[in-house]
């Protein structure tokens, strides 16, 4: 054998555990900065309170067994349901839409502390014949459960135990909510 050879099995086979051995080693630092996700995640979650029921739709009861088994995302409202509020829960359908076989384990929520008038309502429903919507007095308690600035509105993900465990401010790009939603459905994908 001529010693281009040696020194090249050298290089194939003892580079990468001299590599391996410096990046865990206390003279080079390679641990990364930041996380992937585009939200807060809340830590510890907090799971939404028991106890609650909320009238609806006319016949239509709301309460925390409802939320349950699925993935739930959020829009929280501390004022009326206008034309931003509308685009918000369009995007919110979009990003849902975009789960493709996940779409089923994937609910929408507006929990809103002004009650939502019928035309509003109708809206919604266009988006989304399954918009669970929470509103008036009687969304009170749900709403103080989420953490954040109550004066905004925001968007949140809540996990199939009812647990909130994301949070995304106002201005948050939908994209990077639906990768997130992506990630969480997978990692956590029933077999």
């Amino acid at each position: 054998m001529n010693k281009t050879v040696i020194i090249l099995v050298f290089v194939v086979f003892g580079a990468p555990v001299l590599i391996a051995t410096l990046l865990h080693s206390e003279w080079f630092d390679a641990r990364l900065g930041g996380t992937r996700n585009h939200g807060e995640f809340v830590h510890p979650v907090i799971p939404l309170p028991d106890g609650w029921s909320i009238q609806g739709a006319p016949g239509a009861v709301l309460e925390r067994e409802d939320l349950l088994d699925r993935w739930h995302l959020v829009h929280l409202r501390q004022t009326v349901c206008d034309e931003d509020c509308l685009e918000d829960l369009y995007w919110l359908r979009q990003i849902r839409r975009a789960q493709d076989r996940h779409q089923p384990d994937v609910g929408l929520l507006l929990v809103s502390l002004v009650a939502v008038d019928e035309e509003t309502r109708d809206q919604i429903t266009a988006l989304a014949d399954d918009f669970l919507i929470a509103d008036g007095d009687a969304a009170r308690t749900l709403h103080a459960a989420f953490p954040g600035d109550p004066e905004s509105p925001s968007r949140y993900i809540l996990d199939p135990m009812a647990n909130i465990i994301m949070v995304y401010a106002d201005d948050a790009d939908p994209n990077g909510i639906r990768r997130d939603l992506r990630r969480l459905l997978t990692w956590t994908q029933r077999n």
